[in-house]
């Protein structure tokens, strides 16, 4: 057994550093299994894929060996939430226990760190004398003042400003926009600062998406932004291959050219006033965005459409092409009036690479050229709320990325590489996560389930009610929703609804409304996805003093929801979490499927609904004491063949036969509810 090997039992052992300095701590089998598989992929130069299930303490499990190999690391997580937790509570937590030193660096994406030079410019530059807004015009003072006393710079200290503020592309700044070492506030770069710290550090925690991003500048031969790691850690890894998809690709969307016309409108009148209608032409643009955006709002938020012809799907082909050329023109507008004074300042040089870039990726995507783009991908378009759409060109998966980088090396030798996740697969080769990601033919790739320490055949309950209507019927919604106001109601709240679509999530949160406000429930308090930030809905959510809650949201709540204790008792998913019929991506993943003789519904869609089934029936029980009871509205599990599949990617839980079994383990919730929030977890 090797000496690291020896040095993580050691660690976990009963009497050992963890168990001291944390007193609360148990031995658990399936930690232990999981921290010496990363501590052999690390002695071996050899990469690891786990899927641990929830409570296993996945986190202490890689973090303890990477530390004990005394390796130069990056770990990576899905979210900038987990990032500040992994910083700020775990990674201090076992470098305290075990008593081993390391320099730990924090680094995010561009967009996480406020720019001094444009809250100064947006307050007494020349775009100040457009803030007609008095509200926009007070956040950016409030911001100044946060900003001149925060050493880090990262907007996650402002509580006021969530992830829908339109404060943030005032007071933040893009690798596009960004003057450089021109900059008159350059030395006082926090996103500098940050960098320049991540590149001495021994560890640095990352996010996905900062991840691709840094491929993105190797590939274009600029300096990584991030050191040459040993050990490579991605925690929810499920994630990856969709986060990678965009960097991989090509896009335009309504985000980059509201900004250039934004700064068109600052930079122009404040380097070249006089010498071309600025105003106008950032008007132009934003117009010329405007009506894409028009075009491209689809049923729901979120949705992509395929774009095989002339225009994507279900957008009236004449129309289109009309705003293509409109926006084409605006482009080449503003490329020329920037081109003619571009001599007057580095901001209007920079500005005018931006709008060259725009534009040729805008021809090429609209044209269909496939310059410069590899032969495997997929075109589409995209619509969110608020106006914001993007189109895309990109490959179907990150499997080439992935292949490529698990077969490379480090300055210092062979990269480990460790994947982990409560999802990964049904499988013990975990062929969901290793197939989709390309690296299943890997030879130093190894595989391991860890299953969760919760009994959950105890603590929890499956419920799907066999008398709702088909989940394709019209009236589907509102008689769960009915369901849900009783069940809702006997339970005292504590009740999250998961849905498959925002509009299910809109109906659902109405329906509910209307029986309370009519006396027809208990007066529960209805919380909606998108009627606030998420973190302020989960506060309120967890506020017993707010009165009885039931929250009904959709994809956004499905994973990274920690409810730890009686916050949550009921979960309710509305239907299957089938992928889009329609969706591009998994159309193209389908038809390479069927290529190699398979089906793509058995062998693509099914085994992604399993995942996403997995991941959400992951938010009740998460700690040793939980109890509860998950209900999926859709008989379709059931009743058709593929329900065996479904089921079996669940937790082993007791079965509710009908609502009388219902009423009674909901009872039964009431009598015992527990009046703490349950052990801490590591």
């Amino acid at each position: 057994m090797s000496e690291l090997k020896n040095q993580v039992l050691a660690a976990f052992a009963a009497s050992g550093p963890l168990a001291r300095a944390r007193g609360s701590m148990r031995e658990r089998p399936a930690q232990l299994a999981m921290a010496v598989s990363v501590a052999h992929a690390i002695d071996a130069g050899a990469s690891l894929a786990v899927e641990a299930g929830t409570g296993v303490g996945k986190t202490f499990a890689y973090l303890v060996p990477v530390l004990l190999s005394g390796r130069r690391a990056l770990l990576s997580t899905a979210t900038q939430a987990l990032q500040d937790q992994l910083f700020t509570r775990d990674i201090p937590a076992v470098v305290s226990a075990l008593g081993l030193p390391v320099r730990v660096a924090l680094l995010k994406g561009r967009s996480s760190y406020v720019c001094l030079y444009r809250v100064d410019q947006g307050l007494n530059g020349a775009a100040s004398n457009g803030l007609r807004d008095p509200a926009i015009a007070a956040g950016l003072a409030q911001v100044q003042r946060w900003a001149m006393g925060s050493r880090s710079g990262d907007l996650a200290e402002l509580s006021m400003l969530d992830e829908r503020s339109l404060l943030r592309p005032l007071i933040t700044s893009t690798r596009e926009n960004c003057l450089g070492a021109t900059c008159p506030r350059h030395a006082q770069c926090h996103v500098n600062r940050a960098r320049s710290e991540a590149l001495v550090a021994d560890w640095v925690v990352i996010n996905h998406h900062l991840f691709f991003a840094d491929q993105l500048l190797l590939e274009e031969d600029v300096a990584t932004l991030l050191p040459a790691a040993e050990v490579v850690v991605f925690d929810e890894a499920h994630q990856l291959n969709d986060t990678g998809i965009p960097f991989l690709g090509h896009a335009v969307g309504a985000g980059e050219l509201r900004e250039v016309a934004r700064d068109i409108a600052l930079h122009g009148p404040q380097w070249a006033r006089g010498q071309q209608p600025w105003a106008h032409l950032a008007l132009v643009l934003e117009q010329a965005a405007g009506a894409m955006g028009s075009l491209l709002r689809f049923s729901g938020a979120g949705t992509r459409r395929r774009w095989s012809g002339a225009a994507p799907e279900g957008v009236d082909a004449g129309p289109w092409a009309h705003a293509a050329v409109a926006l084409e023109h605006a482009l080449r507008r503003s490329e020329s009036a920037l081109l003619a004074t571009a001599d007057a300042s580095v901001e209007l040089q920079r500005l005018l690479v931006r709008a060259q870039k725009l534009r040729s990726l805008w021809r090429a995507l609209v044209s269909g050229s496939s310059a410069g783009v590899e032969p495997d991908t997929v075109r589409w378009a995209e619509w969110s709320s608020g106006g914001h759409w993007r189109l895309v060109r990109a490959p179907a998966d990150s499997s080439a990325l992935f292949q490529h980088l698990l077969n490379g090396a480090s300055a210092h030798g062979p990269r480990s590489w460790v994947f982990s996740s409560a999802t990964l697969g049904s499988d013990d080769t975990l062929s969901w996560f290793t197939q989709g990601l390309g690296v299943d033919s890997v030879a130093h790739l190894h595989t391991l389930r860890v299953p969760s320490p919760f009994d959950h055949a105890a603590q929890a309950a499956l419920y799907v009610p066999e008398h709702l209507p088909e989940p394709g019927d019209e009236i589907h919604t509102a008689a769960l929703a009915e369901s849900i106001a009783r069940w809702a109601s006997r339970l005292g709240g504590r009740t999250l609804v998961l849905t498959t679509t925002l509009r299910a999530t809109a109906q659902i949160a109405q329906h509910l409304r209307t029986r309370v406000d009519q006396g027809r429930c208990a007066p529960l308090q209805v919380l909606e996805q998108g009627r606030a930030s998420k973190r302020a809905l989960l506060a309120r959510f967890r506020n017993d003093t707010s009165g009885p809650s039931v929250m009904v949201a959709s994809a956004a709540f499905w994973e990274g929801v920690d409810l730890v204790g009686d916050a949550l008792q009921l979960l309710v998913i509305d239907k299957l979490p089938f992928p889009p019929p329609d969706d591009p991506l998994m159309q193209a993943r389908g038809n390479r499927i069927e290529a190699k003789g398979m089906s793509a519904f058995n062998d693509v869609w099914v085994p992604e609904t399993a995942m996403a089934l997995k991941q959400g029936a992951g938010r009740l029980i998460r700690s040793e004491t939980d109890r509860g009871v998950l209900v999926i509205g859709d008989r379709r599990l059931l009743t058709r063949s593929y329900g065996s599949r479904l089921l079996a990617a669940l937790p082993d839980m007791r079965r509710l036969m009908d609502e009388a079994d219902m009423d009674a383990a909901l009872d039964a919730l009431v009598l015992t509810r527990a009046s703490t929030t349950g052990p801490t977890r590591t």
